[in-house]
């Protein structure tokens, strides 16, 4: 399904700002099933894919609910004194919702259903639905196509479950993309031993699968090398070798651990709950996950897989599970990503960002504190690996810088940051040594601010993207947040975010009960492109946005929200 582009390319007139600008920003084509929509990967042909979030009507089973249970009625009082306590009325009952139409007329509650079903006691509840507010994207010049991995109709309403998770992760220098998604929920009713009524319960097959998608439309999943009890699989980067051949890399399971086993056996007997029940509950830890590679012919048949390694060994007392994974792979085949190691011969394990060659997981700097971890995220051509580190400073703060680690001459370098104390997350590196992430410009604040940076290799500090940019007004009202890809020609790929009018959980302008519209800050994926010039602009510092409340609309999001795991990667360079 297409959607039309919502917003056009930013087009700016000859004035001194325009000139000064070193880069011009165009806003990616987006779509109207959702509010917030992100870039994740592009290659240098400029095929891009991404995601969206905050779907707008999303589905609400209710035939299995029972209105009368405490727990809903003491979640629709909690919401109705948040809104009396801002002076506002609360605009439907549960009665409107369990006997009415209030769940298709009424998007404050559409909204609260969104937001009980999504509370942590229901979000842990096999017995209660479960929607997933996200899809994947594909950019097509002035439209998106929605990409939905795994979902399929629901037989209880109309359209998908919206039960899935849906990753679009990489995308080869073809166009074929990688990514991963999960199994759909459905409903089932079981009895579980020794009583008399069946229960609802909300089951699924496996927790997640890495796919390859072809330019033509072809789809291979990727096998975990372990399936037992679903098994689970992700892909995260795919290369195109010179030879043909693609390299996708990621994590799958590869087995059980002792005390995963023995927690199976021992409560996952299908009598109090069914046994998928049992084993969702457990999650993906459950396994023994390694970082993983599959090789696929230029047919798209799967003509190798591998387990990439893990950065120790696991000792005869040891029975928990262990894992390492993969985020990148580049054209010589050197993954890189994190895994578990152990310093000196303790039992307690840690996380450390690596490469894998021949089997093994090497890491990039000695473990000498006792708190440090850290991600290696990407590796150009020339074998130069970035990513962030960090370590727990003056006891609760913990302190992340990013780096690059040149495999040539085994160094790891910590990038400057906006300011002392300042997060700093390398995301990607191109070919010719340019870096690009985001980086904190406020801390200690209610809401840590971060903007989108550029850094060389030997330069001394970071590049601001925004100070690249037209001063911001209300005719360029972006502030790009995170860069997120920077190609061979310094063309960057991010996501920015900009003001605009509020819409409901319906996808309709939001208004307070004096009808007032209201606004909101939304995220949008934008390309950057050099304009020639390389004089800067002398902007005013803006005020500090704040953005007060005027609808009464509770976010279903910001009630606990059912949380998404997404793994960002880049391309094949």
């Amino acid at each position: 399904m297409k959607y039309s582009l919502m917003a056009a390319s930013i087009i700016f007139g000859l004035s001194g700002q325009a000139i000064a600008a070193t880069y011009k920003l165009t806003e990616l084509p987006t779509s109207d099933i959702g509010k917030m929509h992100y870039v994740t990967d592009v290659n240098e042909s400029g095929d891009a894919i991404g995601r969206v979030t905050g779907l707008f009507n999303l589905p609400v089973d209710i035939s299995y609910i029972d209105f009368q249970d405490n727990s809903i009625t003491s979640y629709y009082n909690s919401y109705k004194d948040i809104l009396e306590d801002r002076d506002e009325t609360i605009s439907f009952t549960l009665d409107d919702i369990e006997n009415g139409n209030a769940l298709s007329t009424d998007s404050e509650a559409h909204n609260f259903m969104l937001g009980y079903l999504s509370s942590g006691t229901q979000s842990a509840s096999a017995e209660f639905q479960k929607i997933s507010s996200v899809a994947g994207l594909e950019f097509t010049g002035t439209s998106v196509n929605l990409v939905d991995i795994f979902d399929i109709e629901s037989p209880d309403y109309a359209g998908l479950t919206r039960s899935v998770s849906n990753a679009m992760t990489a995308v080869a220098a073809d166009g074929t993309v990688v990514g991963w998604g999960s199994a759909p929920f459905k409903k089932i009713t079981f009895t579980p031993e020794g009583e008399s009524e069946e229960k609802t319960y909300f089951v699924r097959d496996w927790h997640a699968r890495g796919i390859v998608i072809s330019p033509g439309g072809k789809r291979v999943v990727l096998e975990p090398a372990f399936t037992e009890y679903g098994g689970y699989s992700i892909a995260s980067d795919i290369t195109l070798t010179d030879e043909g051949n693609y390299l996708v890399v990621g994590q799958a399971s590869v087995g059980l651990s002792e005390n995963s086993q023995t927690t199976i056996t021992d409560n996952c007997d299908d009598k109090d709950e069914p046994e998928a029940v049992c084993i969702w509950r457990q999650g993906r830890g459950v396994y023994d996950l390694r970082a993983y590679q599959w090789t696929l012919d230029k047919d798209f048949n799967v003509i190798d897989t591998k387990d990439l390694g893990i950065g120790l060994e696991r000792k005869d007392d040891e029975d928990n599970p262990f894992y390492s994974s993969a985020y990148a792979i580049n054209k010589a085949g050197i993954a890189v990503g994190r895994s578990r190691v152990r310093i000196d011969d303790s039992l307690k394990a840690y996380e450390e960002p690596g490469y894998y060659q021949d089997g093994q997981f090497f890491t990039l700097r000695e473990h000498d504190d006792f708190y440090q971890s850290g991600y290696a995220l990407d590796i150009n051509d020339s074998n130069v690996i970035v990513g962030y580190v960090g370590r727990q400073n003056q006891g609760t703060l913990f302190d992340v810088n990013g780096f690059y680690y040149d495999m040539n001459d085994k160094t790891l370098v910590e990038i400057p940051s906006y300011f002392s104390g300042s997060d700093t997350h390398v995301r990607d590196i191109n070919n010719a040594g340019y870096m690009v992430g985001d980086g904190e410009t406020e801390k200690n604040v209610s809401n840590s601010r971060s903007e989108a940076f550029m850094y060389k290799i030997g330069d001394e500090k970071l590049t601001n993207i925004n100070d690249l940019l037209p001063c911001k007004s209300d005719e360029f009202p972006y502030t790009v947040s995170e860069a997120i890809r920077i190609t061979d020609d310094n063309t960057i790929y991010a996501v920015a975010t900009k003001t605009v009018t509020k819409l409901d959980s319906f996808g309709n302008p939001d208004k307070d009960s004096d009808g007032n519209e209201a606004s909101e800050s939304v995220v949008v994926p934008v390309v950057l492109t050099k304009t020639g010039s390389t004089e800067l602009s002398e902007c005013v510092a803006p005020e500090t946005e704040t953005y007060e409340r005027q609808s009464a609309s509770l976010s279903w999001l910001s009630l606990l929200a059912l949380p998404l795991l997404w793994v960002r990667r880049r391309r094949q360079k």
